[in-house]
């Protein structure tokens, strides 16, 4: 794997640190699935971890619990997906654009800042306890009294590195479409209208973009028109975030300097919804973008022929922004403060739009597939077909919460947390990122999966662990069981038995596939990526002077 590029080796360096969080946050979902069905069993465990723990008195079981149910979407969210969603994009964009990455220096500092800001939210919650169950909800993060003062001003501290970092790689990713190293170059305006399927529409109503003469519907691949469109929500995501950090940030010094501020001078529902504004551009607007934006590209690839209603793909892009700025209220359909009238608009009728983009979406790429059979059941194409799954299946469990009245009920619940957000995150993202990581390693290495039966294993396993415990534990939803409650009393023991079950399989196939990594690469390749370039170009002089 010597004569890879210095590109492919830092794409194989965050694909593997991204499998690396994934291990760490699978390990502890499990821990949590054992915690809710025999608390028991993880007492020794806790013991023993306590003693390194810089805390005047031992930590109760429901604190280590909601510690790690906090640091939980972190390491898998911005440190599984993220690491591998900057790997594959710092090669496929360069790749298809024919330029080069317009600031290679901030690839290795995307990579190091990434990896030390999730493990900076990772301490928080390990050694400061930090538990404010991931919402981030006002007052919760200033409430000093339930959660620890200096584990807040650290989370906090590691979350702002996260969003900065993920500003510098948006930058860096519009910087090398907008860059003038070919002839292919664009401006802002031109790339906006492009990705936005501007000059379609003008030349559907008779009219001729004449700003952008050297720029039809199809002036730029379809991927990086959903990149450039999925960026958009990411750069908004990052900056509501760092924002609502930089409060709570100072909140946090100003109880470190013994003048705390009043938590009431900021009103709690607008904060909420400036909040889920910018979080749910992850989930509604970035991963979906990002999602089509990959299968846009892998799927023709896989399948040898272009992508069914291209044209048409792009305007659906366009209206998936328009859609997912407006849908963040159906975070808040729960919420009697909210007005209802924005239940209803957003929370309900908006969000119903995104069924209609995503469904486009699917539609296009399954209309692919069928029109190119006979095609072979590669095992990116396999897992591309596994992701499409989840997200339908995630989808319809989002359908059917995405109603004021059934919210009610629904919101509140392991429904939302286990068939929806989990069914999304497991076996539609996941899924799609192993397909990346299937199709990818070839081209980047030349080298093909070890071992084809031990793919199937990873598939199989992977899809029914991760179906199984979202529906196992939605249907202990429908029971009345709550998200982010401990139950230590026996209750919904069924359903956490299927749940932790259905886990362990998720882990097997995942164990089968880093084999066959292993196996594939090798021991030494794999070390190598973990060594500094500077290193291995140093040594190879020392051997070249030597002979």
């Amino acid at each position: 794997m010597s004569h890879i590029g210095w590109q492919e080796k830092w794409t194989l360096r965050f694909a593997v640190v991204g499998l690396l969080f994934l291990a760490l946050s699978g390990f502890e979902g499990i821990l949590m699935r054992t915690h809710l069905l025999a608390p028991e069993a993880l007492r020794g465990m806790e013991v023993a971890l306590n003693t390194i723990r810089p805390l005047a008195r031992e930590p109760s079981s429901a604190e280590l619990f909601y510690g790690m149910l906090t640091a939980h979407p972190i390491v898998g969210v911005y440190g599984f997906v993220y690491m591998c969603v900057m790997g594959a994009f710092y090669y496929l964009v360069p790749l298809l654009l024919n330029k080069p990455i317009r600031h290679k220096a901030l690839v290795p500092a995307n990579f190091a800042l990434h990896i030390i800001g999730v493990l900076t939210c990772w301490g928080a919650s390990f050694f400061g306890l930090f538990n404010s169950l991931y919402t981030l909800y006002w007052p919760l993060p200033v409430s000093y009294d339930r959660v620890p003062l200096v584990g807040s001003v650290v989370f906090t501290l590691g979350a702002a590195l996260i969003m900065v970092n993920i500003l510098l790689f948006s930058f860096n990713l519009f910087s090398t479409v907008l860059s003038k190293s070919n002839p292919e170059s664009y401006t802002f305006g031109q790339f906006l209208r492009a990705a936005f399927g501007i000059p379609r529409l003008m030349k559907l109503l008779g009219k001729e973009d004449k700003s952008a003469p050297n720029l039809d519907h199809n002036g730029l691949p379809v991927f990086i028109v959903a990149i450039g469109r999925g960026s958009i929500d990411t750069v908004i995501n990052a900056v509501v975030l760092l924002s609502a950090g930089a409060l709570i940030l100072v909140y946090g010094l100003a109880a470190l300097l013994r003048s705390p501020l009043n938590p009431a001078a900021v009103d709690a529902l607008l904060y909420k919804n400036w909040f889920w504004w910018g979080l749910d551009m992850v989930a509604d607007g970035n991963v979906l973008m990002y999602t089509a934006g990959v299968w846009y590209l892998l799927i023709p690839l896989l399948v040898g022929r272009k992508l069914y209603g291209e044209s048409v793909v792009r305007t659906v892009i366009m209206a998936d922004l328009l859609v997912s700025m407006f849908v963040w209220s159906h975070h808040l359909l729960g919420d009697q403060a909210q007005p209802l009238v924005m239940r209803l608009l957003s929370g309900q009728f908006v969000t119903w739009g995104e069924f209609f983009t995503m469904g486009l979406t699917i539609f296009a790429s399954l209309m692919t597939i069928w029109q190119a059979r006979p095609v072979k059941l590669t095992p990116a194409l396999k897992f591309v077909l596994g992701s499409i799954f989840g997200f339908i299946m995630g989808g319809v469990a989002g359908l059917i919460q995405a109603n004021v009245g059934l919210n009610v009920v629904f919101h509140n619940t392991q429904w939302v947390v286990a068939l929806h957000a989990h069914t999304l995150l497991l076996t539609g993202l996941g899924t799609l990122l192993f397909a990346v990581i299937y199709a990818l390693l070839p081209m980047l290495t030349k080298l093909e999966m070890r071992s084809r039966r031990l793919v199937n294993v990873h598939f199989w396993l992977w899809m029914v662990g991760s179906v199984g415990m979202a529906y196992a534990m939605g249907m202990a939803g429908t029971r009345g069981m709550l998200r982010r409650t401990l139950y230590e009393n026996g209750m919904y023991q069924p359903y956490l038995l299927a749940a932790l079950t259905s886990s362990l399989l998720i882990a097997v196939g995942f164990i089968a596939f880093l084999l066959n990594l292993v196996a594939t690469l090798g021991w030494a390749n794999l070390l190598r990526l973990a060594v500094p370039e500077r290193w291995l170009t140093r040594r190879a002089k020392a051997g070249a002077a030597a002979t």
